[in-house]
Protein backbone atom coordinates (compact mmCIF):
# COMPACT_ATOMS: atom_id res chain seq x y z
CA UNK A 1 0.00 0.00 0.00
CA UNK A 2 1.32 3.46 -0.92
CA UNK A 3 0.30 6.23 1.47
CA UNK A 4 0.89 9.96 1.15
CA UNK A 5 0.21 12.56 3.82
CA UNK A 6 -0.11 16.03 2.34
CA UNK A 7 -0.14 19.21 4.45
CA UNK A 8 -1.87 22.21 2.94
CA UNK A 9 -2.00 25.62 4.62
CA UNK A 10 -4.50 28.12 3.24
CA UNK A 11 -5.19 31.79 3.75
CA UNK A 12 -7.70 32.47 6.51
CA UNK A 13 -10.23 33.98 4.11
CA UNK A 14 -9.88 31.06 1.66
CA UNK A 15 -10.94 28.11 3.86
CA UNK A 16 -14.41 27.71 2.33
CA UNK A 17 -13.03 28.05 -1.18
CA UNK A 18 -10.40 25.41 -0.37
CA UNK A 19 -13.13 23.04 0.83
CA UNK A 20 -15.12 23.57 -2.36
CA UNK A 21 -12.05 22.89 -4.52
CA UNK A 22 -10.93 19.87 -2.55
CA UNK A 23 -14.40 18.33 -2.29
CA UNK A 24 -14.37 17.75 -6.06
CA UNK A 25 -10.93 16.16 -5.88
CA UNK A 26 -12.05 13.94 -3.01
CA UNK A 27 -15.21 12.80 -4.81
CA UNK A 28 -13.25 11.89 -7.92
CA UNK A 29 -10.36 10.26 -6.08
CA UNK A 30 -12.46 7.84 -4.03
CA UNK A 31 -13.87 6.45 -7.28
CA UNK A 32 -10.47 5.72 -8.83
CA UNK A 33 -9.37 2.12 -9.28
CA UNK A 34 -6.68 1.44 -6.71
CA UNK A 35 -7.81 4.06 -4.21
CA UNK A 36 -8.23 2.75 -0.68
CA UNK A 37 -8.73 6.02 1.24
CA UNK A 38 -8.75 9.71 0.53
CA UNK A 39 -9.40 11.60 3.75
CA UNK A 40 -9.48 15.37 4.12
CA UNK A 41 -8.60 16.40 7.68
CA UNK A 42 -8.62 19.82 9.35
CA UNK A 43 -6.25 20.69 12.20
CA UNK A 44 -8.44 21.55 15.22
CA UNK A 45 -5.83 23.98 16.56
CA UNK A 46 -4.97 25.66 13.25
CA UNK A 47 -8.18 25.75 11.20
CA UNK A 48 -6.32 26.94 8.09
CA UNK A 49 -4.17 23.78 8.06
CA UNK A 50 -5.41 20.66 6.32
CA UNK A 51 -3.99 17.19 5.90
CA UNK A 52 -4.87 14.85 3.08
CA UNK A 53 -4.40 11.14 3.82
CA UNK A 54 -4.21 9.25 0.54
CA UNK A 55 -3.88 5.47 0.38
CA UNK A 56 -3.53 3.61 -2.90
CA UNK A 57 -2.82 -0.05 -3.63
CA UNK A 58 0.50 0.77 -5.33
CA UNK A 59 2.57 3.50 -6.98
CA UNK A 60 0.92 2.88 -10.35
CA UNK A 61 -2.44 3.85 -8.85
CA UNK A 62 -0.83 7.02 -7.45
CA UNK A 63 0.61 7.82 -10.88
CA UNK A 64 -2.82 7.34 -12.45
CA UNK A 65 -4.37 9.64 -9.81
CA UNK A 66 -1.99 12.43 -10.85
CA UNK A 67 -3.31 12.29 -14.44
CA UNK A 68 -7.02 12.61 -13.59
CA UNK A 69 -9.01 15.73 -14.45
CA UNK A 70 -10.14 16.22 -10.83
CA UNK A 71 -6.53 16.11 -9.55
CA UNK A 72 -5.21 18.47 -12.23
CA UNK A 73 -8.06 20.95 -11.68
CA UNK A 74 -7.52 20.84 -7.92
CA UNK A 75 -3.78 21.49 -8.15
CA UNK A 76 -4.36 24.46 -10.47
CA UNK A 77 -7.05 25.95 -8.23
CA UNK A 78 -5.05 25.50 -5.00
CA UNK A 79 -2.15 27.78 -5.88
CA UNK A 80 -3.79 31.13 -5.00
CA UNK A 81 -5.41 29.66 -1.86
CA UNK A 82 -2.23 28.42 -0.17
CA UNK A 83 0.11 30.34 2.11
CA UNK A 84 3.06 28.09 1.19
CA UNK A 85 3.74 25.07 -1.04
CA UNK A 86 2.15 21.74 -0.17
CA UNK A 87 4.25 19.40 1.96
CA UNK A 88 4.12 15.72 1.00
CA UNK A 89 5.42 12.71 2.93
CA UNK A 90 5.20 9.24 1.42
CA UNK A 91 4.85 6.05 3.47
CA UNK A 92 4.64 2.32 2.88
CA UNK A 93 1.42 1.08 4.45
CA UNK A 94 1.98 -2.02 6.55
CA UNK A 95 -1.30 -2.62 8.40
CA UNK A 96 -4.52 -0.90 7.34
Amino acid sequence: MHVTLVEINVHEDKVEQFLDVFRLNHLGSVQEPGNLRFDVLQDPEVPTRFYIYEAYVNEQAVSFHKTTPHYLACVAALEPLMTCPRKKTAFIGILP
